[in-house]
């Protein structure tokens, strides 16, 4: 019986495991980045009621001993798993062929201090990295490798275009829900910093074992997998670990989240979290996005709808106007005009619909001064639009209104493939002669894409695109007359 007993202490405390976290918080540094504005409005069909991203992770990886949970979530699993959904590749080691380098990006941005890899860091810091310069493969430098910054010659495609919040530190459980599965149905991973509890522990090996002993003689383990952190009273360190899925029936409704503690934690290492304890116990939530490949369209179609802002569904009649190439370049923008006159104080929201990915920018303008407006982004929103996205602008409680200087007004869209600088846009624009129109092809010149190119629709504000084309911008002008309301002097 003592043997039995020291074989069992022993078999206990040699599959104990130094399992890490490595996330530093930083409520300030996350507040200031942009937040995405298509966390609240869904695209036409709504969301669907489950995404399933688990095919694209690859083969779970344990941190070990190691603080290094922001390099295995942003480098192993996100930037990985944007690689294969890009290409559609579910197979294995396919997958793992792809596979890059957690060890590299967390020695490129830790604390020079840090020795042994075990103070931790920032999710954003991780991100900006690949954002500003990639990351090199797993095959290069494997897991674990701790060692100072080196200097290695990066793929240009192993960068990442661009990254976003999902939602604020105070938003609603109905919000930050909705945001994340947003992101998910729009096939990217969400990368999420989570306050844990002692209760994270629960999913570990002995957990598992019991389980596999319970299943062997049939007993139910249905929850097995789910995370239930309110288990415990007290908190543990931030953990960064990735999103891949969700379903609304599972657990009453969970997301499924990949871990870097090996595939013998949880359910194969992955966790599911119900939808209310994810909006109390997640920090933080990035979505990112890949650069457009060459060859691939970017942006094929997108639509804009005017609506009166007290009459919901009502949207306002346009006309549809084809430039005239004998005509002075200054009517070559203009695509549309709303076909009644405006009077000053009526108020407006813009409907926007796009198929793929893009930067969304809006610009105001009266053609009697010279300075145009921005109208998006603003109230640091980002200006990406994830892909099969409607937004509504300026906000589902705000609207747009026509101020008291009467005469012709603009409202120029601006439908982009990579991120501009519009402010500086908008102060060359401000700081140049000529009409509205005029100003704005100067400025962005041969970055838009050619009025020829695009197919302008008739019977709804909008474009699509076939074919080959030039420029990086689709411009979808729309003109009206703004006269003085009545009883106004």
């Amino acid at each position: 019986m003592k043997l039995l007993f020291k074989i069992v202490v022993f078999c206990l405390w040699g599959s104990i495991k130094l399992l890490s976290q490595g996330l530093t918080l930083n409520d300030s540094a996350y507040s200031t980045l942009p937040q995405k504005k298509s966390n609240l409005v869904i695209s036409e069909g709504g969301l669907p009621d489950k995404v399933d991203l688990s095919m694209y992770v690859p083969t779970v990886i344990n941190q070990g001993e190691y603080g290094t949970c922001v390099g295995v979530s942003s480098a192993y699993y996100l930037r990985t798993m944007l690689e294969a959904i890009r290409y559609n590749i579910t197979d294995q080691d396919s997958i793992d062929a792809l596979r890059f380098s957690p060890s590299f990006l967390y020695n490129s941005i830790k604390d020079p201090s840090d020795k042994n890899c075990s103070k931790g860091t920032e999710m954003a810091l991780a991100l900006e990295y690949m954002k500003n310069y990639g990351v090199v493969k797993f095959a290069k430098q494997g897991y674990p490798y701790c060692a100072p910054k080196q200097d290695v010659a990066l793929d240009e495609n192993s960068k990442i275009l661009d990254y976003i919040r999902l939602f604020g530190l105070n938003d609603r459980q109905e919000n930050i829900v909705t945001a994340t599965q947003k992101a998910l149905s729009e096939n990217s991973p969400v990368l999420i910093a989570i306050q844990t509890t002692p209760s994270f522990d629960n999913l570990g090996f002995w957990s598992r074992l019991w389980v596999r002993f319970l299943r062997f003689f049939g007993f139910d383990t249905g929850d097995f997998g789910l995370w239930k952190p309110s288990k415990s009273k007290s908190l543990d360190g931030g953990h960064a670990v990735c999103v891949v899925g969700y379903d609304n029936a599972k657990f009453g409704g969970a997301f499924q989240v990949v871990n870097s503690w090996g595939d013998d934690w949880g359910d194969d290492g992955f966790f599911w979290i119900r939808y209310q304890d994810y909006s109390n116990y997640t920090k933080y939530a990035y979505q990112a996005y890949l650069p457009v490949e060459n060859g691939e369209k970017a942006l094929l179609s997108g639509t804009v709808s005017i609506k009166l802002a007290n009459l919901r569904d009502t949207e306002l009649p346009f006309l549809r106007q084809n430039p005239d190439l004998r005509s002075n370049i200054t009517e070559q923008l203009v695509a549309y005009s709303i076909r009644d006159p405006q009077p000053t104080d009526t108020e407006y929201k813009f409907s926007i619909n796009v198929d793929k990915q893009t930067y969304l920018y809006v610009l105001g303008a009266n053609a009697t001064q010279q300075n145009a407006d921005k109208l998006f982004p603003v109230d640091s929103i980002s200006p990406i639009i994830g892909s099969n996205t409607k937004v509504i602008l300026p906000s589902e409680e705000q609207v747009y209104a026509l101020n008291a200087i009467t005469g012709t007004e603009y409202w120029l869209f601006l439908f982009s493939e990579n991120e501009l600088k519009i402010d500086s846009c908008i102060t060359q624009i401000n700081a140049r002669k000529g009409s509205f129109t005029q100003r704005v092809q100067a400025v962005f010149d041969s970055t838009l894409v050619d009025f020829k190119q695009v197919d302008y629709k008739t019977k709804k504000i909008g474009f699509e695109l076939k074919g080959k084309h030039e420029g990086t911008i689709v411009p979808l002008l729309v003109k009206l007359k703004h006269v003085r309301k009545r009883g106004l002097r």
